[in-house]
């Protein structure tokens, strides 16, 4: 087998075994790698009852075929298990050098399941595997654990874990992956943490075999040479993602005041062009990228370390811009909190929004936040918080189950002002100004997530681009006609095809560094196998559709796929204002599930669709 090593580690915490299984190649030829493995694996190992904080939940960690290749953007790998914060499936993916160590380590997967009787760090080391006792670093800052683990296992070795938040199964907690590289979403970190697992250390000596490797260094090639000449990867390699805030904040998409508005006043001090020359310390890439997108930030004032991975774009929104906070070195002082606890920062900041809005209408005292001061633009009092959210802490306990129970909490009236669906709070791009966005948010079975399919730039685009991916007719980044449906529909299947090959967007996305047909290229290159295009859009197909048919045997259905009462206010004053999503939303979303292949009265998949996909053995 090329491409792929054949093989998934399991680890048995209730045991404390670990045990090599193959991985049969026509199961990868139809899963092959990602979100689609991950899903598959977990849909196996669940019952419609299980758990996310149960030992009974996998956490599933899979690479792509191209991975350890030297290829701009290849090797990401996925994480995948029931969400504890929202119930249904949860996956999230990071960039790095994670997925290339597990193929040096000569695996493809990682099927972690269980819970072990006392805290644990796992160390995966070629051939060996052991159990290690985490007694000395529990509780540990996530800094401090990556100096530990780097002390006792090398620099070389990739260091995943949870974060104290993740030990206290905060339900947004995430799994940081070496210095740089965050699995973000759907509180995979708390699903690690109930696990009484800390850590995983990975290395290996082995070495990636690929069927065409002179293909692979052509396609690198390629990828290096076009990247002065395309505009979005060449402005992430200059200034990284926050290269990204200026033009978005002029669109009026820069989410201000707990979404209420689309731009702020001093956003020119979030942008890159700013933010590099006050905070920069050098860039970071993962495995082989000439983009090298991750900005480091270099010590300006107490809690911000040199050298480590400083806040990209959603993270400048959700704990700058959203909380009316628009001084760099705050917002990378509350980003630098997060990550040491192990916290997603796109829903820790809609969450610490959503207070500030409910203390600014007198619906939420500061005597019910343990007496902390929570108002639009305080960055002292939102660290304050971040840390008992992280540290589940006083009224920080309740705050780390997210906005359900803290809806419950503090009553009924506070419910219009959260921004949400699923529990999981909004990214900083405005379904008010992205009609795609609005169908994303409300109907990706991981709960809302910006990256589950292209923006609204690629209809206006149009070119082969567009049509590329078979979408027929032509609309306005604000349309909402057929033309946007599929649009909506068939990006979601490309980026759904990425999540299960771990390609970055940046790279691999509808007009950056590669096309449609490189990519197939890339998959024969690597794998040696005669894929079609087609073949591969049928793999993105088959994932969304076996967690859309997951979350339905866990009782989701067309009910859970909608969007929070602000997104249909007229956004305040910026360059978007009066801009909201539209009043016939609904008969959109009957649209979108009709050309997913969803029965739009339930959303779920129909059986035409299933069986067209091979998913026929989930009846």
């Amino acid at each position: 087998m090329k491409g792929f090593c054949g093989q998934a580690l399991w680890i048995d915490l209730d045991q404390q075994v670990a045990e090599k299984k193959p991985l049969d190649e026509e199961l990868l030829r139809v899963y092959p790698g990602g979100g689609l493995l991950g899903t598959y694996q977990v849909y196996r190992l669940t019952e419609a009852d299980t758990e996310a904080l149960s030992p009974r939940n996998p956490l599933v960690i899979a690479t792509g075929p191209a991975a350890g290749a030297a290829v701009s953007g290849v090797s990401r790998a996925s994480a995948c298990a029931l969400s504890p914060l929202t119930g249904a499936i949860g996956e999230s993916q990071a960039g790095g050098q994670l997925a290339p160590a597990l193929k040096k380590a000569g695996l493809d997967a990682l099927v972690i399941t269980g819970r072990a009787t006392r805290p644990l760090w796992l160390r995966i080391e070629n051939e060996r595997v052991s159990f290690e006792e985490a007694s000395e670093i529990t509780g540990l800052s996530t800094v401090e654990v990556l100096d530990r683990l780097e002390e006792k296992c090398g620099r070389e070795a990739v260091i995943v874990q949870c974060g104290p938040a993740g030990e206290k199964q905060v339900r947004f907690a995430n799994m940081l992956s070496g210095r740089n590289d965050v699995f973000g979403r759907t509180g995979l970190g708390a699903v690690l943490g109930s696990k009484n697992l800390r850590a995983l250390v990975v290395s290996g000596s082995g070495t990636a075999v690929f069927a065409d490797s002179e293909a692979l260094k052509s396609l690198a090639r390629r990828g290096a040479q076009r990247l002065e000449q395309a505009s979005f990867p060449l402005t992430l390699s200059r200034h990284g993602t926050p290269g990204v805030v200026g033009f978005q904040a002029q669109a009026g998409n820069l989410a201000s005041h707990n979404h209420s508005r689309g731009s702020i006043e001093g956003y020119e001090k979030l942008a890159g062009e700013s933010f590099e020359p006050l905070m920069g310390a050098g860039a970071t890439t993962c495995y082989g990228c000439v983009v090298r997108c991750r900005r480091k930030v270099k010590h300006l004032q107490a809690g911000i370390h040199d050298g480590l991975g400083g806040p990209e774009f959603e993270t400048l929104g959700l704990l700058g811009s959203n909380l009316d906070i628009t001084d760099p070195v705050e917002v990378a002082r509350a980003n630098q909190l997060c990550n040491e606890l192990g916290l997603d920062t796109i829903t820790t900041g809609a969450l610490l929004a959503w207070l500030m809005e409910c203390r600014e209408r007198g619906l939420i005292n500061p005597a019910q936040l343990d007496g902390i001061d929570l108002c639009f633009g305080n960055a002292e009092a939102a660290r304050e918080l971040i840390r008992r959210i992280g540290q589940r802490q006083g009224i920080g306990h309740l705050l780390a189950d997210g906005f359900g129970r803290a809806i419950e909490h503090f009553g009924r009236s506070c419910e219009p002002y959260a921004v949400h669906t699923k529990n999981q709070g909004f990214a900083v791009h405005l379904p008010q100004v992205k009609p795609s966005q609005a169908l994303i948010y409300a109907a990706s079975p991981i709960g809302p997530d910006h990256q589950s399919s292209e923006h609204d730039w690629l209809l206006e685009a149009g070119g082969d681009d567009c049509f590329g991916l078979g979408i027929v007719g032509r609309g306005d980044r604000a349309s909402t006609g057929p033309a946007k449906i599929r649009m909506t529909v068939f990006s979601q299947q490309y980026y759904s095809l990425l999540d299960t090959l771990c390609l970055c967007m940046f790279c691999w996305g509808p007009g950056n560094l590669f096309t449609y047909s490189e990519l197939t290229e890339l998959v024969r290159a690597a794998t040696g196998w005669g894929v079609t295009f087609h073949e591969l859009m049928k793999a993105g197909e088959r994932r969304i559709h076996l967690m859309r048919r997951l979350n339905a045997r866990r009782g989701f259905d067309r009910r859970q796929d909608r969007l929070p009462r602000r997104m249909f206010e007229p956004l305040g004053e910026g360059p978007s204002r009066g801009r909201q999503v539209a009043e016939n939303f609904g008969e959109l979303l009957d649209q979108y599930y009709q050309v997913l292949g969803c029965d739009p009265l339930t959303g779920h998949p129909t059986p035409g669709k299933l069986l067209e996909l091979g998913l026929e053995w989930t009846f």
